[in-house]
């Protein structure tokens, strides 16, 4: 008996760090960080769930100076999210979930199944509406954005660091036991 208690305590201990990476934007720049985060599982595109993506692409706002913080899905709302989105297959076309929906619940089946893999941002100048770059006429037009990602993301192309003129992005991954941290740093 008690041999099956230490393996159910084993097995539901497990269960409870599934779900997908904590998540932290730091943005050390001067700059706001704007855009769309997407988490899918390993080696396949869905489910995906999204912030920004595909309909509100600066939905994710993290201020110069200033830091994101996500433990779970559920704690969206916290974090100023107030949907995300979510699509299940390349045929469904997807829909808005609150935070607390069921299927993002830490042990929801969409939880369980994902974690964060790739940004698409673009780096504006802190307080307004206008995106970073060089400007000019005779000048070539050069931007702190692009896609980064953790390297894995069969959806999304995108490097695991960025680097412009203005500025420098990274995305990397720790693990501390069984809890996985997922990280984008903007200098």
């Amino acid at each position: 008996m008690k041999k099956h208690f230490l393996i159910i305590c084993c097995a539901l201990g497990t269960q409870i760090f599934a779900q997908q990476s904590k998540l932290t934007i730091n943005n050390y720049s001067p700059y706001d960080f704007r855009g769309q985060l997407m988490a899918t599982p390993l080696g396949t595109c869905y489910p995906m769930v999204s912030i920004g993506y595909p309909a509100v692409p600066d939905q994710l706002l993290v201020p110069a100076s200033d830091s994101f913080y996500l433990s779970t899905y559920n704690d969206g709302v916290a974090a100023g999210i107030s949907s995300f989105f979510v699509t299940t297959s390349p045929t469904n076309p997807g829909m808005p979930r609150i935070p607390n929906h069921p299927t993002l619940s830490p042990m929801g089946p969409i939880s369980l199944n994902t974690d964060w893999r790739h940004t698409k941002f673009q780096m504006w100048f802190a307080g307004t509406n206008t995106p970073v770059s060089s400007g000019g006429t005779n000048v070539p037009e050069t931007y702190f954005l692009g896609n980064l990602g953790d390297g894995t993301n069969s959806c999304f192309s995108g490097p695991t660091n960025v680097s412009s003129v203005y500025g420098y992005a990274e995305w990397y991954t720790i693990s501390s036991g069984s809890i996985k941290y997922t990280f984008i740093d903007i200098f």
